[in-house]
């Protein structure tokens, strides 16, 4: 199925102002860090065995989907546990499931994801927990699934009465969960997820009961949620060799928070920044990738993208390596209750890019913050030629997973055989931001520590990155595998 329909629309090109800056002409560097762009920032997982890679388009094989809600789209990866099934890992166990890892994080919750199996991989579905005093209800229409290659592997029914899983109409199948108090409810379609093409539309009815609908992708240990709108359809497609990268936006750059009414024709800039400083940059675009000549770069809020819709830059200008884009505060439909401002566009045919930041529609701050989370993102434990003479070239890459500053003073990190590094006083993350600890000798800046050992710590076989802190608590242990 082609999806010419939802790609963003090549364009002409909008008057290119030169006081996108604002006032007085100057750059409007802005004042905030960059926010995760929704999702994932391709980290290593907490315990985890390695990251999902990209495949190209000649591959036979792909590693994650395309998950697209309007004009937003994600990289899923799969999850799996230890070859079992989907119905194994599922575990439905007297009025609910107990999947292993934490795919029962959040509570009152309808839950989405790919599990791959031994034998071909399924679309499950996970409502609700053990933990709420209420049910709810979730009700699905589907199109895209193979009656010829698939079945409901899973059918979860913790209630009295059986779930409706309505009869086949056309190409198209309907299902109705409900649970009550204290449990969950789901199902898993097995199949029709490992061919080479297709298109799988979910498209939501019902969902009451729930404070969000969520895509789950990752490996367990290291999972990224997706929050989608309760009130449009989703697709899933192999990637084809497309990639998501993420952009460093920011709203408003030249205010210290990005205030507006959303309700005026009052013109907000935003300003496309380059990757943050100790990101993958693979995984990030720059603004110069970006040509709003050539694509449509959409703007507005989740809810409104999520529909198709989306503001168009009225005047767009370069300077000092920033995009600057001007939109109408109106035309992007904020409500009050908005908590990020989201753009979306193309670099290349093979590449969407999703940034977002912060809003304040109205003066309301409706961001609820991610704690502090410290994640080992990058590895390189193997340096090339004799290690003991490339000792600075074996490191361990750590990110601020969270929403908040990480103090890291006088943390401890160390390896199994129980070799110790001692992080500086007044050694601080800020959110999103990365650091490695190098194994030889260097200079310490704010983004590279070294530990000054006379021989390699890492195993290159395996070993457990450990860190503790101030107070000898474990607050990460990632062990990588021996092959």
């Amino acid at each position: 199925m082609s999806d010419s329909t939802s790609e963003p629309e090549a364009r002409s090109a909008p008057s290119a102002s030169g006081d996108a800056t604002g006032g007085d002409g100057s750059a409007g560097v802005g004042r905030r860090e960059f926010m995760i762009g929704g999702g994932a920032v391709g980290v290593l997982a907490l315990g985890g065995a390695g990251a999902y890679l990209s495949m190209s388009p000649d591959s036979e094989e792909e590693s994650s989907f395309l998950l697209q809600q309007g004009y937003l789209r994600y990289e899923a990866n799969p999850i799996s546990k230890d070859g079992m099934n989907v119905e194994q890992f599922y575990d439905y166990t007297d009025t609910s499931a107990s999947p292993e890892g934490e795919i029962i994080q959040d509570d009152a919750v309808s839950r989405m994801f790919i599990y791959d199996g031994p034998v071909n991989s399924s679309l499950v579905f996970l409502h609700g927990s053990r933990d709420v005093d209420h049910g709810g209800t979730a009700k699905f229409s589907f199109s895209g699934l193979s009656r010829d290659k698939g079945e409901w592997a899973v059918r979860d029914d913790p209630m009295s009465v059986s779930d409706d899983f309505e009869k086949w109409e056309g190409g198209n199948s309907k299902v109705k969960w409900e649970w009550g108090t204290n449990t969950s409810d789901g199902g898993a379609f097995w199949g029709g997820l490992d061919r080479k093409d297709f298109t799988i539309s979910v498209n939501p009815k019902t969902l009451r009961g729930v404070d969000a609908w969520t895509f789950i992708s990752g490996e367990l240990g290291n999972l990224t949620r997706h929050d989608l709108s309760q009130e449009k359809p989703v697709k899933i497609k192999p990637t084809k060799g497309r990639t998501v990268k993420q952009a460093n936006i920011d709203i408003m750059p030249d205010a210290e928070e990005a205030e507006f009414d959303p309700y005026s024709n009052d013109l907000l800039t935003v300003a496309v920044k380059q990757p943050p400083a100790g990101v993958d940059e693979s995984e990030w675009v720059a603004p110069d990738d970006l040509d709003p000549g050539n694509y449509s770069v959409n703007f507005g809020s989740k809810q409104y993208l999520a529909g198709q819709n989306a503001a168009q830059p009225q005047n767009y200008s370069r300077e000092g390596g920033t995009l600057y884009l001007e939109y109408k505060a109106k035309a992007a439909n904020f409500s009050l209750d908005s908590a990020y401002g989201y753009l979306v566009s193309k670099a290349g045919e093979r590449t969407y890019v999703r940034g977002r930041d912060v809003v304040y529609p109205g003066g309301f701050n409706n961001v609820n913050e991610e704690p502090a989370q410290l994640v080992v993102s990058d590895l390189h434990v193997d340096p090339a030629n004799d290690d003991q003479k490339n000792l600075a070239d074996e490191y361990v890459e750590f990110t601020n997973d969270g929403d908040e500053e990480l103090d890291l003073s006088n943390y401890t990190i160390r390896d199994e055989a129980g070799a110790e590094f001692a992080v500086p006083d007044g050694f601080a993350l800020a959110a999103g931001q990365s650091f490695r600890l190098h194994t030889g000798a260097g200079e310490s800046t704010e983004t590279d520590l070294y530990w000054d050992a006379g021989e390699p710590v890492w195993n290159n076989d395996g070993d457990t990155v450990i860190v503790l802190d101030e107070d000898a608590n474990e607050v990460l242990a990632y062990s990588y595998p021996r092959e």
